[in-house]
């Protein structure tokens, strides 16, 4: 079994669950993935991989992942 969640498949997350939450808090408030990506560049977070610059494919991607499933199906009420 990888790290992260018990039982969970596949290749750990890459993703630090802070930044994956805040993401998927940003789009929920109605951002697009335009936006996302200029606000992390704005605060000058770098991506998972450790690049300077956030485009709409790495926020695509990082909503898509199950990391990003599980985290929403645990907020959900």
């Amino acid at each position: 079994m990888s790290a992260g969640k018990p039982g969970r498949r596949g290749r750990p997350p890459r993703c630090p669950r802070e930044l994956a939450v805040r993401i998927i808090g940003l789009h929920r408030q109605g951002l697009t993935y335009a936006q996302i990506s200029a606000v992390l560049n704005a605060e000058a977070i770098p991506t998972p991989l450790g690049r300077p610059l956030w485009g709409k494919s790495y926020v695509d991607r990082v909503l898509h992942t199950q990391y990003a499933r599980e985290i929403r199906e645990e907020a959900a009420p």
